[in-house]
C-alpha cells in the first residue's frame, strides 16, 4: 500500500509540473479551455447516463422502457417475406 501511495503522489506531482509548464508556455487560456472541454464531456456523459435510484443496499439502475437503437429494424425483401 505504501508503494501505491508513493506512485500516486509521484503521478500527481508530475501532472502539476506538466500543467505549470503548459501554463507558463501557452498561457492560462489553454488550461481553461481544457478544463471547460473536460467538464462539457463529463456533463454530456452524465446527461446520457441511465436513471437510477439510491436504496439502502446501494445504487440500482432502472430498466429502460425505450427500445434499443443498436440493432435497427430488419426489413425483409418481398421474396423473403413471401417465403415466411
Amino acid at each position: 500500500m505504501k508503494t501505491f501511495m508513493i506512485c500516486v503522489a509521484t503521478v500527481c506531482a508530475g501532472t502539476l509540473w506538466v500543467e505549470s509548464e503548459i501554463a507558463s508556455n501557452l498561457g492560462a487560456g489553454f488550461i481553461f479551455f481544457a478544463a471547460a472541454s473536460g467538464l462539457a464531456v463529463l456533463g454530456f456523459a452524465l446527461h446520457r447516463a441511465p436513471e437510477g435510484d439510491e436504496r439502502s443496499d446501494g445504487f440500482h439502475v432502472r430498466r429502460s422502457t425505450r427500445r434499443s437503437s443498436v440493432a435497427p429494424q430488419i426489413r425483409f425483401s418481398q421474396p423473403a417475406r413471401a417465403r415466411q
